[in-house]
């Protein structure tokens, strides 16, 4: 379901200012240095919706509009799509991979960098409902404190829409009926020089998972999620010395039941929990900080024996200024897993000063994947002898006012690939990945006249020259709004290339091009907030995974109300 104001260009000047370096200058193999937010995405009542994140330029894999969703950056699968959250990477230690809708979203936005995704917060004390047409409703609350922060939020969705099905006839989709519960809790203290925060966040989340298109109309199988992470920081600053300890606790069960077939049913736990050590030493014009990470991994279930794998982290880092118009970062980690130790991994970047007019910004980076416990124990099949995937990547920002232009070049070397030998499925090191792209955006502003472009194009191939799938070669997308009154009055096109689902040239497994509009309708009061919106306004057929097509039009109503007075005028 849409949300309010979902998407928008920011300019994070706080991060110009100075050099900041990250708690964790490593997220799952590949480096992290701040960049400036290029887009920002705000949460709904139901969470992370896919239409700010396609409108984002970001490539998304989704059955239905309430159901699980995965993301896919610059050309990389989706295994690399690493989301950061209070400095903790956020992602399933079985499967790598992490659905956005087990993310927490109550009180947060997805800032989307040249380093990747993020959620930040805190958003303003506020209640949210919305409501659609598919016969789905959500409510969410986010109420901050001075020492405790919490949220809420509940949806519940029926996703009932016509589509056309593999005879041609037209149909009603079901079985894609989703239920979620969300809780968000932060704390804090400060009895200086020591200072200690936490947050923990629990997703339950039931849901249908619809038969495709080409098998007969009936109910496919039904899946039930329940994720909790917590962590605990201690931080102690004295001086030019700075000082921090985090600890921190994943916990994932999943069931799975499928009536057809005689009944198959799976059920697996996972876990994860860690330790890491920061320190960062300030010195007149730079700054070195070093950090180590240990965390064990473990996944169990009817095909995968109690597995556990213990991980290492550790690396080094500087940054600095030259003068008054340049700015430096280098480093160095090594990572290792299990009995694997992991490639060196070197970091250099170079970039303009925080006075500059024109903002500019050069990486060259070395990134690495270990495999997951489904790669390695997965009975039958699982490869323990597999290498971790590795690669590096170029990547430039040249930023002004409101124009901004990225682009990336890279390779990956040794991915895994699940391959068939005989009738046994089994994951490979195989092959090499090419990858380069880029994307330029603009906003204007004129009046009571807003407007915004952007233009994104990849290309990412293996040896054999096939494209990565679920990967759009190219996408555009804009917004066009105008102010009248306590009214704006918006629309948002946006267009996606011909998009392989496969290792194939086949043009049977290519998702069509295609193109959507949304049309939007929005009150702004003193202290709430009314969106009308119209989704897919043209009624164009959509496809985000072949065979699974999602809703034709369908309207949308979101409200918002802030729980904070607004500030008075002095007269």
């Amino acid at each position: 379901m849409g949300g309010l104001d979902t998407l928008k260009t920011h300019r994070d000047t706080a991060n110009l200012k100075q050099v900041a370096l990250p708690e964790v200058p490593v997220q799952g193999g590949r480096w992290s240095t701040q960049s400036p937010v290029s887009t920002l995405v705000r949460s709904g009542a139901s969470g992370w919706a896919t239409e700010p994140l396609l409108r984002a330029g970001m490539d998304v894999r989704q059955t239905n509009p309430g159901g699980s969703a995965w993301v896919l950056l610059d050309g990389l699968p989706a295994t690399h799509t690493w989301i950061e959250w209070e400095g903790i990477a956020l992602h399933a230690a079985d499967l790598g991979v992490m659905d956005l809708r087990l993310l927490p979203s109550v009180g947060l936005n997805l800032a989307r960098s040249a380093d990747g995704l993020s959620l930040r917060g805190p958003q303003p004390a506020s209640v949210n409902v919305e409501a659609s047409s598919l016969g789905n409703t959500a409510a969410s609350a986010w109420i901050p404190g001075a020492s405790v922060d919490v949220g809420l939020s509940l949806s519940q969705g029926r996703n009932r829409y016509r589509y056309t099905d593999y005879v041609g006839e037209r149909s009603r989709r079901i079985g894609a009926e989703v239920a979620r519960a969300e809780f968000r809790a932060a704390w804090r203290s400060l009895n200086a020089p020591l200072k200690t925060e936490g947050a923990a966040y629990v997703v339950a989340m039931n849901q249908g998972l619809p038969e495709a298109t080409t098998v007969p109309r009936r109910s496919g199988a039904q899946q039930t999620d329940l994720r909790a992470t917590a962590f605990q920081k201690q931080l102690f600053s004295s001086g030019r010395w700075q000082w921090q300890s985090t600890q921190y606790l994943t916990l994932t069960r999943q069931r799975y039941a499928y009536a057809l077939f005689g009944g198959i049913h799976d059920t697996n736990s996972a876990s994860a929990v860690g330790v890491r050590l920061n320190s960062d030493y300030r010195l007149r014009r730079a700054r070195i900080a070093t950090s180590l990470d240990v965390d064990r991994l473990g996944a169990e279930g009817p095909n995968k024996l109690r597995s556990s794998v213990l991980r290492v982290h550790a690396s080094v880092r500087g940054s600095g200024s030259v003068g008054d118009r340049m700015r430096y970062q280098w480093g160095l980690s090594q990572l290792s897993q299990g009995t694997q130790r992991g490639r060196l991994l070197p970091l250099i970047e170079v970039g303009s000063a925080a006075a500059q007019p024109t903002q500019w910004a050069m990486k060259l980076h070395a990134h690495q994947r270990f495999p997951t416990l489904n790669d390695q124990f997965w009975t039958p099949g699982g490869n323990p002898e597999l290498r971790a995937e590795w690669g590096w990547e170029l990547r430039g920002r040249l930023h002004r006012e409101t124009a901004l232009a990225e682009f990336y070049a890279g390779r990956l070397h040794d991915a895994i690939v699940w391959m068939p030998m005989g009738t046994l499925w089994t994951p490979r090191n195989v092959g090499t990945l090419r990858r380069f792209g880029g994307s330029i955006q603009r906003g204007w502003h004129r009046g009571s006249w807003t407007a915004f472009a952007r233009a994104s194009a990849v290309y990412s191939v293996n040896e054999s020259g096939f494209l990565l799938p679920y990967a759009a070669p190219w996408s555009l997308a804009a917004s066009v709004s105008r102010r009248w009154a306590k009214w704006e009055f918006r629309a948002d096109p946006r267009l996606r290339g011909a998009t392989p689902t496969a290792w194939s040239l086949e043009s049977t497994t290519w998702l069509p091009a295609q193109g959507q509009l949304d049309l939007s309708a929005i009150w702004r009061g003193d202290q709430s907030t009314l969106a009308l919106s119209l989704i897919n306004a043209t009624g164009a057929p959509l496809l985000l995974q072949y065979g699974f097509p999602l809703p034709g039009r369908y309207l949308n109503v979101a409200w918002s109300r802030s729980l904070t007075n607004p500030k008075k005028t002095k007269k």
